[in-house]
């Protein structure tokens, strides 16, 4: 086997900067979008005015059991780079190892090419080589154990072990290259190696390969650990944006932030009437000083925005899931605990217990294709849309992605979390920044050099199980 066929590859993770994702030396100047956007209304920024527009929004578009068997076959299917963890082998060769190293080495760093740091100065020959010197590959041997494990912290997975950034142009460029996501609370890894600092564990997720704090990961003495902790049918869902999960039962230690679409096996439900706050008691991962599994308790005040078990999944719950993060901030690969596009929409649908591919370009191969968009006129794409089920349904085009809200007074609309857009004006092209979640028509865009929102979109997609309804 190589590398490509055990490792998601993380060289596709990464897509080009696009209109949404702009350089700064592409535009004569940027400037604040306005708020709301054109064509936008008060009463469209709330969920209700969309939910209205729907004929029976509280069916059950598809039943748990039918996203079980989605989910199962999505997870093997080779174009959405998805990965499933249970079936990891259980060691790794050194080669196979070397030849991921290999491929995530040239596929970010470009001969030739400047990237720049955090603090505006361009990354030198010195840090490169010591770079490669932490990815520790001479400690590798000739059979690697591939051994799973749990993430303990919301924390980032990088494409090299560093935190340092690397950005096209000095100065506010948001867009660090080395950062790939966010990893939730929870989340099953196949640990596979460690930097030569200690510092940084080379991991396997379910949709994304690379390197994470060595501080927030939790090794299992045994697999059946962290298996059976996935696998807990019993689950407490995040139904908010984000919510807070304490370490004691007077919720005033905070341990971190579990996000929408997070889900961990429930201890007990809240018991009023005592002499402490009510509270969710969930089963949560820890890391010993030694970097072994164990278990602990997490507190979800009673309050929380949660549930259990997974949302049913219905355009009245899609709606409200997504406008949950409305005007949320945009922040690329999830920095900073932000989201962009592609993670709001796979958050919006974990509520429900739909996996997504955490890239743009593979969320718009899932479900049913709606029509070919690619090279369509407006009016070819306008009646695609018009078949297309609202809050249901994902528009993709390069670089971005966005939910279907519908259509009104001829307009066809979306909710988004963007960076900005292109517009044209005498002085040049100019990059109107957005910067969050937003509500916008598909004509946005239209002025800039790249066409609007509509022009350029190729995908339509309605997520469910492909071939099951009509």
């Amino acid at each position: 086997m190589n590398c490509r066929n055990l490792l998601i590859s993380i060289v596709i993770f990464i897509l080009p900067l696009s209109l949404f994702s702009i350089q700064p030396s592409a535009v004569s100047a940027t400037s604040d979008a306005p708020h709301p956007l054109p064509y936008v209304s008060p009463k469209m920024e709330e969920s209700e005015f969309w939910i209205r527009k729907i004929k029976n929004p509280d069916r059950v578009f598809v039943k748990p059991e039918e996203i079980q068997r989605m989910n199962g076959h999505n997870l093997k299917r080779d174009d959405l780079y998805l990965f499933s963890l249970t079936d990891m082998p259980k060691e790794l060769s050194r080669e196979e190892m070397f030849a991921c190293l290999k491929e995530d080495w040239e596929g970010f760093v470009v001969p030739g090419e400047t990237r720049y740091g955090r603090e505006g100065s361009p990354l030198g020959k010195s840090f490169w080589d010591e770079l490669e010197q932490n990815l520790n590959r001479e400690s590798l041997k000739e059979k690697n154990q591939a051994r799973l494990g749990l993430i303990t912290n919301r924390t980032d997975i990088r494409v090299f072990p560093t935190e340092e950034q690397s950005k096209a142009l000095p100065g506010q460029d948001p867009f660090d290259r080395f950062q790939h996501s966010s990893i939730s609370p929870g989340s099953l890894i196949a640990i596979h190696h460690v930097s030569k600092d200690h510092r940084w564990t080379y991991v396997q997720t379910q949709f994304v390969r690379g390197w994470v704090q060595t501080a927030a990961v939790a090794i299992a003495g045994e697999r059946k650990e962290a298996l059976e902790y996935q696998g807990a049918k019993e689950r407490l869902v995040v139904t908010g944006s984000f919510v807070r999960v304490f370490g004691d039962p007077l919720l005033r230690q905070l341990l971190f932030l579990a996000q929408m679409g997070n889900s961990f096996p429930l201890i007990s439900r809240p018991a009023h009437g005592g002499t402490v706050e009510p509270s969710y008691i969930i089963n949560i991962p820890v890391r010993e000083g030694d970097g072994r599994l164990t278990f602990g308790k997490g507190y979800i005040p009673a309050n929380g925005d949660v549930r259990e078990g997974f949302l049913p999944y219905t355009q009245d719950n899609v709606a409200r899931q997504a406008f949950k993060m409305l005007h949320e901030p945009y922040g690329w690969g999830d920095i900073s605990g932000t989201r962009d596009c592609s993670r709001f929409i796979m958050d919006v649908f974990a509520s429900f217990g739909i996996i997504m591919p955490r890239n743009s370009k593979f969320q718009g191969k899932m479900g049913k294709d709606l029509g070919e968009m690619e090279r369509k006129k407006i009016d070819e794409k306008k009646r695609v849309l018009d078949r297309a089920v609202p809050l249901a349904t994902v528009l993709r085009l390069p670089g971005h992605i966005m939910l279907y809200l519908g259509k009104d007074r001829g307009r066809y609309y979306a909710i988004h979390n963007i960076w900005g857009i292109q517009t044209k004006r005498p002085s040049g092209p100019v990059l109107e920044k957005i910067g969050r979640v937003v509500v916008s028509d598909l004509s946005l865009g239209g002025s800039g050099p790249h066409g609007s929102l509509l022009q350029r979109i190729t995908d339509v997609r309605l997520i469910e199980p492909d071939g099951i309804f009509p």
